[in-house]
């Protein structure tokens, strides 16, 4: 039965139950799809691989997955401005997703609020972080939106603890994945999973400037960037990296995937950059609909609305 075929089939069925009974019908479908979905993902060997580099990297860096090598720079301008460092707090969503982070606040090794006046009962949310794709964010990347990257170069910008990379090795066919990434300690950690998971057929680090990697830019087919200028630098150097940016990722129908889209990071710091001139978006909403049923039990739970897909003019 094809795809067009099942749903017309399945709204028939909805019109012919009893409307006292509908609601029942539907928790019921919902419980056997996650059943399903869950099956479908057993045994799935990538997932088992990734699931492992995450534990390997959780023992490897402190709960906020930061270096003591990093540099971090509060935002001035836009959404985020008003990330109070006393009460943010930097959570690697590749490492720590939804669930996890509920167990360690049922330990008490993590906390959600903080207390605005010590022990009183005047508590507040605190403000979570993250530098990194969560997981789910990674495989709606790789089997969703390029489902075909053989033959294929894949640039992450930015690339910190490599999990746009691995995402890239076993969820994707790309022949080569390069991440460039400044911070020293970064770049060893990634090594060293690609070396333990012998990774190094297809990944490579550059330890560089991207502003270093021009020739980078402009030869890869796909270049993501996920957060990666606004907590590292001033306004005035997101300036200059976002002009390397439209100067050098030119060749017509490179990919470029963002978190967040393109249209927020420039407006933030008011970049001079013509957009319509180099860029088109590329709607993914349905492609979002149908991955946020398969990634997510509770589709509140959803951070896929933060991806963005652009193609080169």
């Amino acid at each position: 039965m094809q795809f067009e075929e099942a749903t017309n089939q399945f709204q028939t069925l909805l019109s012919s139950i009893r409307q006292s009974d509908i609601e029942k019908f539907l928790v019921w479908s919902k419980q056997t799809i996650n059943g399903v979905l869950d099956d479908l993902s057993e045994g799935d060997n990538a997932d088992v691989v990734i699931n492992s580099i995450r534990e390997g990297i959780r023992q490897s860096l402190p709960l906020e997955g930061m270096t003591e090598t990093e540099h971090i720079v509060k935002p001035t301008h836009g959404p985020n401005a008003d990330c109070n460092p006393a009460t943010t707090v930097h959570v690697d969503a590749f490492l720590y997703d939804e669930d996890t982070i509920d167990e360690m606040v049922e330990e008490g090794t993590m906390s959600r609020n903080y207390c605005v006046n010590c022990l009183s009962k005047q508590v507040k949310p605190l403000t979570f972080i993250t530098h990194s794709a969560s997981l789910p964010q990674i495989k709606f990347m790789f089997q969703y939106l390029l489902e075909d990257l053989r033959n294929k170069t894949v640039l992450d910008v930015g690339s910190r603890t490599g999990a746009v990379l691995y995402g890239a090795y076993l969820y994707s066919e790309a022949s080569s994945v390069i991440g460039v990434e400044l911070d020293p300690t970064f770049c060893q950690l990634q090594n060293n999973i690609i070396q333990q998971y012998d990774m190094a057929d297809r990944i490579k680090i550059v330890h560089s400037d991207i502003m270093q990697q021009a020739e980078l830019l402009q030869t890869s087919d796909v270049v993501i960037l996920n957060n990666v200028f606004e907590f590292f630098m001033d306004a005035n150097q997101q300036l200059k990296l976002w002009k390397s940016m439209s100067d050098n990722i030119r060749k017509k129908d490179t990919i470029i995937i963002t978190i967040p889209g393109i249209e927020e990071s420039l407006s933030r710091i008011q970049a001079p950059i013509d957009l319509g001139s180099w860029i088109r978006p590329i709607d993914i909403s349905q492609l979002k609909e149908q991955a946020v049923l398969k990634y997510f039990k509770d589709i509140e739970d959803s951070d896929l609305d933060d991806i963005h897909m652009y193609q080169v003019l």
